[in-house]
């Protein structure tokens, strides 16, 4: 079905957690150690225009820009075969080279998790996305020449392909109306975005089923359960623990038109009443945030295990 039109007529924010990114920039970690800035893949379909960028401070610096030819049919991608380029964010899944790509693909291709989460509840369909080269020059000299993926120049890919780390790297394209404006190079200060995190993670932590479930969307969904079944299911481990601690670490955040996103690691750590060992676990954790009744709510989310 068609996502109800309160999830479509205003902003929106995603947290989306990530363990690490694409790495380039030196920093030092709180442990001491060397680190690097985390990179993400900026497409602007008003200039057709696609930056590579590093988060620093909580803004974009770009570092390359490179002309990317798009979709043949403008607009947001809806449906499979419609030769739209999808508008959101979305991260790679796979890297692929020749053979295992067609000819067509040119020197490199990297799958985009296009439907993701949001566009499934969306009904959105298709598959296939990629940002890729081409084996037809000629065809990057046209702004809309696709059939629904990012193409840029074999060179270019080349000089992409250090900055995309498959599963981690973030790619964020932007309709033709706005575009890529100021306020997006920004994301990390943004304070509503960053209010609303602070709100979900001491919500859970303090074992307030009442205060976490409204962070929660009226149309939320996650692994068959609606909001109230969801309610149930975490009203029973706040039963079980003593304590909770979400942990996250490596926070960075990312705006779209449509949504948004807010990267970490969760270390997620909790106590039985008997004083035992609850649970465990480290990984990313995805949450799709919908705006509702003016305040950003979580609308889905996914979590993804890393190892210890």
């Amino acid at each position: 079905m068609r996502i109800p039109f309160a999830l479509t007529g205003a902003p929106f924010f995603v947290l989306f957690v990530v363990a690490t990114a694409a790495l380039t920039a030196a920093d030092v970690s709180a442990s001491g150690k060397t680190k690097k800035a985390q990179t993400a893949i900026l497409v602007d379909k008003k200039t057709n225009q696609l930056t590579i960028a590093e988060y620093v401070q909580g803004e974009f610096k770009p570092v390359q820009v490179f002309h990317a030819t798009l979709g043949k049919v403008k607009g947001d991608k809806e449906d499979e075969g419609d030769l739209k380029t999808p508008e959101g964010i979305y991260t790679f899944k796979q890297k692929l080279y020749p053979p295992s790509i067609k000819p067509k693909f040119g020197a490199m291709a990297f799958y985009i998790n296009y439907p993701n989460t949001y566009d499934a509840i969306a009904g959105r369909t298709g598959f296939d996305i990629m940002l890729h080269a081409t084996d037809e020059p000629t065809r990057l000299k046209q702004d809309y020449d696709s059939e629904g993926c990012v193409v840029v120049k074999n060179e270019e890919i080349k000089q992409i392909e250090p900055y995309i780390r498959p599963g981690l790297t973030p790619i964020l394209i932007f309709p033709e109306t706005p575009g890529l404006t100021d306020e997006y190079m920004k994301p990390g200060l943004y304070e509503p975005l960053k209010k609303f995190f602070d709100a979900w993670v001491s919500a859970w932590e303090s074992r307030d089923i009442e205060a976490y479930i409204k962070q929660y969307h009226s149309d939320f969904s996650n692994n068959g359960m609606n909001k109230a079944a969801y309610k149930k299911f975490k009203a029973s481990l706040i039963d079980r623990y003593a304590t909770i601690s979400v942990g996250p670490e490596e926070v960075h955040y990312y705006r779209h038109p449509k949504y948004s996103m807010v990267t970490f690691t969760q270390n997620y750590k909790s106590t039985l009443k008997n004083g035992g060992v609850g649970h465990r676990s480290r990984g990313t954790k995805i949450l799709y945030v919908g705006e509702e009744s003016g305040q950003p709510k979580v609308i889905a989310e996914s979590f993804s295990q890393m190892m210890w």
